[in-house]
Order: structure tokens, then sequence, then C-alpha cells
């Protein structure tokens, strides 16, 4: 059974357990790196959604024989039904009014190749191999519930603003939150080691290195745009740094000893990002430099 069939025989199944309490479809939602999820949304009768439950591990689970159609479609319908509130007492007037929206202005980076085609859509600016773009969330939604909105060409329309004006709101939106987290890398995977066991070093790596992102280590990649954390980094760790970039949500930071070549380090990068980090978060291949000296970051291999 292919995707779009095992999508529509759990919409089915989900469509008459919900009777006329929710209305359901299938959607499809285009995510970071160009790719794309299925899944069943739902809305109430007066109108209002909840959350949308993507089908693809349901799916790998039901290929390979784990779970059966009709789990999927119980799980899914009272997921559905769990959430069926959430936007509730949300105010969408940030998608329309400037006003309600500067203050909830983010920024965050991804590859600017690998996304392409969202980039023909939304406003952005280039950053190294990468491509800033901007998302707006929303309050009033359920406790534990996030809730973002990617800005789009036809919100900047609403709200008659440019992408520089976008770009000055969410770099100065970035502290509201609190200050970035730098931390040692060793210091963080000790701290994950079973007690009793001090000596175990395996995974930790062999030069200095350290972690940045920001407060809710969410799309903390986007510190890199902040030109007076890059300085305070380069003052601490007294001279040039590398960047690794890890995902979307943190980057690597070493000290630029020497010690490592950057192409090697740009190979270890692609290594990880092919067999350890998922598509949707994939930041980049290339490394770069903070020259401490000029106050520039760029493309060291």
């Amino acid at each position: 059974m292919r995707m779009e069939e095992f999508a529509e025989e759990v919409l089915k199944e989900v469509t008459e357990k919900a009777g006329d309490r929710l209305s359901v479809q299938t959607v499809s939602a285009n995510k970071n790196n160009g790719v794309t999820l299925t899944g069943i949304t739902a809305s109430k009768q007066d109108g209002k959604g909840g959350c949308c439950i993507y089908l693809e591990n349901y799916y790998k689970g039901y290929c390979d024989g784990q779970i059966t159609l009709d789990w999927v479609a119980e799980d899914v319908y009272g997921k559905l039904m769990e959430h069926s509130g959430d936007l509730d007492g949300v105010d969408m007037k940030v998608l329309w009014d400037w006003e309600a929206a500067k203050d909830c202005i983010h920024a965050k980076l991804i590859n600017r190749e690998m996304n392409q085609e969202l980039l023909k859509r939304v406003p952005y600016r280039e950053f190294l191999d990468l491509a800033v773009v901007y998302y707006v969330t929303v309050g009033g939604l359920s406790e534990g519930v996030n809730g973002a909105f990617t800005v789009s060409d036809q919100n900047m329309e609403a709200w008659r603003k440019d992408e520089n004006a976008l770009y000055q709101m969410a770099v100065s939106n970035m502290r509201l939150d609190g200050k970035p987290v730098f931390e040692n890398m060793e210091e963080i995977i000790r701290s994950m080691m079973p007690e009793g066991i001090p000596d175990f070093t395996f995974g930790i790596p062999k030069f200095r290195s350290y972690v940045l992102t920001n407060p809710k280590k969410v799309f903390g990649a986007v510190e890199l745009l902040d030109r007076s954390v890059l300085k305070k980094i380069s003052n601490e760790l007294e001279g040039d740094f590398i960047v690794l970039p890890s995902s979307l949500h943190e980057s690597i930071i070493i000290p630029a000893d020497g010690s490592v070549s950057y192409q090697e380090l740009a190979d270890i990068v692609t290594d990880i990002n092919r067999n350890m980090v998922s598509i949707v978060e994939r930041l980049s291949d290339h490394v770069y430099l903070y020259e401490r000296e000029k106050g520039v970051l760029r493309i060291a291999a």
C-alpha cells in the first residue's frame, strides 16, 4: 500500500469515528529542506482547528507489520480529539496586524540551496551559504503546545513592511528570551554519564568544544547572527574559532588552533549530517571560521 492510499484509509476510519464532532482532512505540509509530510488535521464545527497528526511514523510501523490500520486510526482520532481545543484561545491578529506581530517576530537559519522552493514564497536574506527566514509565534495555545507560522510574502503585504524591518525586529527580539547558551561539550557529556563511572570518556571530543544555542534550544543556530555573541566567545577563547553547524538548533564551537584541518572538520560534519541528523534538521555541510580581528564569520571549508 502506497503512502497516499494509507492516508486515505486512515482518513476514512477517522472520519467515521469523529462523526459530526470534527471535520477531518488530509494535508501535505512542506517542511525544512524540501521535506513534505502527510498528515491528518481536524477542525470543529465552529471552524477552529487543532493539531496536525503526521502519518510517516505510523506508515513505517504499518509496513513493518508492527501496527494495524485500525490501531493507527484509533490513535490518530484520540490525539485529534485530545488537541481539538488547542487553538480556541489563539488570536490570529498577528498574521495581519504589525503592532500585534512585531514583538512575536523571530528568525531562524536554514540551508539556502535545499530550500529554494520555500524561498520563492517568503522574505529572506542570505547569510553565508544559509538563508535567514522568519516566523511569528502566537499566544493563547493550550499548555505545552507551541504555535508558530512562517512569515510569507502575504504577511509582509498585510503588515506593509519590508524584509529589513523584519530582520531588525527579529534580532531585537532575540534577547527577550534571555542570554544565549554557551556550554562546554565535555561538561555536557559528563553530566549525562551514569554516576560511579567518572573515567568513562567514550564520545568526548579530543579537542575543546562548546555548544552554542538559544535559551529555548529551538532554532538556536540563529545565535550566529548576533555579532556581540560571537565577539564575546572569541574573547573568552582568546582567538579565532571554528563553527560546526550541528543542526538548526545548535552550533558546535571549537578554538581555531590548527589541530584539525578545516576540510577534515567539514568531512566530519557531512558524515554526521548523513548518519545522525534528520534531513529536516540539517543546516549545512560547511564549517565556518570567526576571525577575531576582523569580527567576521566566513565559510572555511
